[in-house]
């Protein structure tokens, strides 16, 4: 059978074939080999699962995933849940609140704690939680006077960051240290409200400020361990900016430009502050501790050091965008078919050289994968589109292991 099947033959194959993964999977992983000596496996779910969407994952290969049990598609009953999947693929599930029944995950970090959202019910009271281990979870409060948090990403030194609010809407970024009680991270002087996207393993967040009038004015800030915020450069004529992640060596990226929140421009700033401007529709996903920075450019994959100088990547004959790179200088990502097709995303691997290869495929049947993370010692992780309804993919979390 070929690689495109038709839209139908292929929702019968992928239902058949993921009964059979989901009964046969539960203790052991569907493995492959390709010839380099990559293996490639699925993650081992319950009978009855119908999606594993990968949430978040961290340096050592631990990784936390939205669970589906049942079809919603249909009239039955459905189960959802969060995954905890450990390095070596063992699984926990994670403890929502007392009376809740819903959550995701936002992130986690190399000791396993995880953060995210417990919910009592589709469009109930959220909840803001960290979970220091899967049976345990603890409510992170909102900031005195407000009603709702989200944690956005935990740091390895326990620090979580997020945001706070309502009512009014205005949101305000916030610190939740180890065991602490929340920590308001303030705007910029003059500015209503600001959100906290990221933090280092030091405890330095990034993210924005923004005016009264709303967040088309936002501009990109840090704020130091002790709560100090400070505003990042911008090319001249920026009206809008965002930080969005931050390494540990204090390299950070994000996105800016002269119009509003989706400017356009990925920008880079270096560990001394200064910024560089990746070029007009260029988009930054990922970068590692030396600065290099991956995403895309005109349609194709890109790197860029942190001084925002181009460093050649091998070009692909189909649209493609860089997801991942590790301090080796691995980078991963994949191909995408032309529109109008839904989720034929092709699993790459750019190596340090800039020469790329494709990952290899979980099943001749499903070789649609979408790697999302690398780790120094090369696994990577990401989602296997098995084929559903209308062509779309549904997710299935997958690892690579070298």
């Amino acid at each position: 059978m070929s690689k495109r099947t038709s839209r139908t033959v292929a929702a019968a194959v992928a239902a058949a074939t993921a009964a059979a993964l989901i009964v046969g999977s539960a203790s052991t992983a569907a493995a492959d080999s390709d010839p380099g000596g990559i293996s490639v496996g699925s993650a081992p779910v319950e009978p009855g699962t119908y999606s594993v969407d990968l949430e978040a994952a961290n340096g050592n290969g631990d990784s936390v995933s939205f669970v589906i049990v049942g079809d919603p598609t249909g009239n039955g009953t459905i189960r959802t849940h969060l995954q905890l999947w450990k390095a070596d693929w063992s699984t926990e599930g994670l403890a929502l609140l007392p009376g809740d029944v819903g959550g995701s995950a936002t992130g986690i970090n190399n000791a396993r704690t995880v953060v995210g959202t417990s919910t009592a019910r589709v469009g109930g009271q959220q909840h803001a939680v960290r979970w220091t281990s899967p049976s345990t979870p603890t409510e992170l409060p909102p900031l005195p006077g407000d009603t709702v948090a989200s944690p956005a990403a935990i740091g390895d030194n326990g620090t979580a960051v997020g945001s706070s609010w309502g009512p009014p809407a205005t949101k305000h970024a916030v610190a939740w240290p180890p065991g602490g009680a929340p920590v308001v991270l303030p705007p910029l002087p003059g500015d209503a409200g600001s959100e906290a996207v990221a933090v280092n393993s030091s405890g330095t967040a990034v993210g924005y400020s923004y005016p009264a009038d709303g967040t088309a004015s936002r501009r990109a800030v840090a704020w130091s361990p002790d709560g100090t915020v400070t505003a990042f450069d911008v090319p001249a004529g920026y009206t809008s900016s965002s930080a969005t992640r931050i390494t540990d060596s204090g390299v950070v990226i994000g996105t800016g430009g002269p119009g509003g929140p989706g400017a356009g421009h990925a920008l880079v700033w270096n560990a001394a502050g200064a910024v560089a401007d990746l070029g007009a529709g260029s988009e930054a996903n990922a970068v590692n501790s030396a600065g290099t920075v991956v995403g895309r450019l005109e349609g194709q994959a890109a790197r860029w050091a942190v001084d925002g100088t181009p460093v050649p990547l091998a070009p692909t004959t189909l649209t493609s965008v860089a997801t991942g790179i590790n301090d080796q200088g691995v980078i991963v990502g994949y191909t995408s078919d032309p529109w109008p097709a839904r989720a034929q995303l092709h699993a790459q691997r750019w190596n340090p050289d800039g020469s790329v290869s494709a990952l290899p495929e979980w099943s001749e049947y499903f070789p649609y994968a979408m790697p999302l993370f690398i780790t120094d010692s090369g696994v990577v992780l990401g989602e296997l589109l098995l084929r559903g309804l209308a062509g779309y993919g549904k997710p299935l979390t997958i690892r690579w292991t070298m």
